[in-house]
């Protein structure tokens, strides 16, 4: 039996991202480095919420599951009510869910990490969660082509679900190459193979806040 968007999210989501953080930790005892992006892990204080709507996503939809998280000293818990405004809230629809989960993985933001060309787990960082609450709107991802999902992501200081100011846009070639670090960002934003539509500046903010280092 294939998993359920509610076992998805309110286990396995938090599940990775709290191993992250424990890979983290062990990375940081033998590395300087690692240890000062730990640190900023660990100063994550923040909450997301994630909606899942039955049909295409719209913003006056009900969503038929509401998950939110708490994040407090980098470690991520699932709660009936997020304690803080959300910086983020994704929402897609159920069809969408099992195309989702495959592309992304199990991480929350494995849709940023394939944005960013990463092939690996993206980090939540202080100064990342800074950077995508300053953003102030709504982005869908859209994976086009066979297997193709979309996902709307709303950031800011009040996230919630409104009509999205841009959309980027790649196929399931470029998406797999950007997933598995072998395709550079900017390359394929240049080269025309991700395409931006509607507020671009709001796209590119959002991409630069991916590409940042952690």
């Amino acid at each position: 039996m294939s998993e359920t968007p509610e076992t998805f999210y309110r286990e396995r989501v938090p599940a990775q991202f709290n191993r992250t953080l424990a890979d983290q930790r062990q990375t940081a005892a033998e590395n300087e480095a690692a240890a000062r992006v730990l640190e900023e892990m660990e100063a994550v204080r923040a909450s997301i919420v994630v909606e899942v709507v039955e049909g295409p996503v719209a913003v006056v939809d009900a969503p038929s599951l509401r998950v939110a998280y708490d994040i407090d000293r980098g470690e991520m818990r699932c709660v009936n009510a997020p304690a803080r405004p959300p910086f983020l809230l994704l929402a897609h629809s159920r069809g969408d869910f099992e195309n989702l989960r495959r592309e992304c993985g199990d991480s929350l933001l494995g849709f940023l990490g394939g944005l960013a060309g990463l092939g690996d787990e993206m980090r939540l960082t202080s100064q990342r969660v800074r950077s995508l609450r300053e953003l102030e709107g709504g982005i869908v991802f859209d994976r086009i082509g066979a297997g193709g999902f979309a996902l709307h992501a709303h950031f800011g200081t009040e996230s919630q679900r409104t009509t999205p100011r841009a959309t980027i846009r790649l196929d399931e070639s470029t998406y797999a190459r950007l997933r598995a670090g072998e395709l550079d960002p900017q390359d394929a934003f240049l080269a025309g193979d991700v395409e931006l539509e509607g507020d671009e500046g709001l796209a590119i903010e959002l991409a630069l806040t991916a590409l940042a280092p952690d």
